[in-house]
Order: C-alpha cells, then structure tokens, then sequence
C-alpha cells in the first residue's frame, strides 16, 4: 500500500511540474527600447535634467546671454564716456571729483550698514585712499582756476539713494557690484588723464593710476565673494 501511495504521489508531482512548464511564458527578447540601451539612458537622463526643479535665481550665477551682452555693452559705453573725459582738463576734474565723492560717500554707508568684516575692510580702505585722492585732486584744479564740484551729482545722489534702501546681504552684494563697475570706470578715466597736455594733471593721473588698479582688483573679488554668499544663502533658504 505505501509503495501504491508514493508512486501514485510521485506521478501527481511530475503531473504538476509539467502543467507549470507548460504555463510559464517563453523567455523575452532583450527589448531594444528598454532603459539599459544607451539611447534610452540618454533620453532618461535628458528628462530627468529637464524635469529638475529650479532652485532660483542665483545672485553669483552667470545670467542669460542677453543680460551678458547688455552688461558688456553698458560697461563699454562707461568706460568710452571715461576715456573721453579724462582727456580735457576740465572734464577730466569733474568726473574725477564726483567719483571720488561718491566712493566716499558710499564706503561710509558700508561701514554703516554691512556686518561682513571684508565688506567693511574695504569700505575703509575706500574712505582712506579717495579721501587723499581728491583733497590733492581739489588742491591742484584750483591751482589752475578749474572749478571742482563740492556735492554730488543727481545720477550719483541716486545712486547713494538706491544703496540706502537695502540691507544685509543684498547691500554687500550691490555695493560690491558698484564698486568693481565704478572702478573699471575710474581706471579708465585715470588712463586718459594720463595721457593728458596739461603735465601736472597727468602726472597726478600716473601716481594715482595705481592705486585705482589695486582697487579694481579688490572690487572684483569683493563682488565674487559676496555674490558667492548670498547665492548661498538663497539656496540655504530653499533647502529648509
């Protein structure tokens, strides 16, 4: 009887086994359009970059290229406004004079409104080097009967303005942003200058020269390190 009962249960499971091979689907073919292909992994990948979120505007982040260029062009357009007054006298004090003004005035709100210690440096240094610059600067135009103006301009006024409006680090970064342009701008003045007939404002224009490229550079870095901060702090605030 127990010999009957395990054939009889050995039938049964081959019985089973069989009707299961008979169910099972053939094996698939590799699918050319599965996601191992390369050219799926690329599409992926592309939708995946496309579907990203946006983490914001990044204030340090290179712009569109139409802003590149309007910035170029609105640079170019400075420092050609700068090389054409610093080659009359008159023009050359002038502008001069207002920049040197204005570089004071501004780096005595820095000093006022930033917490950031490099901001502040260099906010100081300002008020040092163009505090000099245009006491010399007033002493040697008057020698020479040319008027040097002893208030800001409007468009320098607004300027000064604009700056006192903000705080925090949107005030670092914009002030940073108005030095590394006002400076270009002033170099380029200088150099003109330099090159001037009238000998003894070429030769303050040389000695000065110097100084300026010095803070053009510090400008700049000021501007890269303060943008770097507070596209930092933008991304900080989203992740949170």
């Amino acid at each position: 009887m127990n010999a009957v009962s395990t054939a009889t249960a050995a039938a049964l499971l081959a019985a089973a086994a069989s009707v299961a091979a008979a169910q099972s689907p053939p094996p698939t073919q590799p699918d050319p359009s599965a996601a191992s292909s390369p050219h799926q992994r690329q599409s992926t990948s592309v939708g995946t970059e496309e579907a990203a979120p946006s983490n914001g505007a990044n204030p340090g982040a290179a712009s569109s290229p139409h802003q590149h260029q309007a910035m170029k062009e609105a640079s170019r357009a400075d420092t050609d406004e700068a090389m054409t007054a610093g080659a009359t006298p008159a023009t050359f004090v002038e502008h001069a004079a207002q920049t040197g003004m204005a570089e004071v005035q501004l780096a005595k709100l820095a000093m006022q409104k930033s917490s950031n210690n490099e901001v502040k440096q260099f906010a100081q240094r300002m008020v040092q080097d163009h505090t000099q610059a245009n006491q010399e600067l007033e002493s040697l135009a008057k020698s020479k009967g040319i008027n040097v103006p002893t208030k800001l301009d409007a468009k320098h006024e607004a300027m000064v303005k604009t700056l006192s409006a903000k705080s925090g680090d949107a005030f670092d970064a914009a002030y940073a942003e108005h030095m590394a342009k006002g400076h270009a701008k002033a170099v380029a003045l200088f150099q003109s200058a330099a090159k001037s007939s009238d000998a003894d404002l070429a030769a303050f224009a040389q000695k000065t020269l110097p100084t300026l490229e010095e803070h053009k550079q510090l400008a700049d870095t000021l501007r890269e390190n303060t943008h770097t901060r507070t596209a930092s702090a933008a991304k900080s605030g989203q992740n949170r």
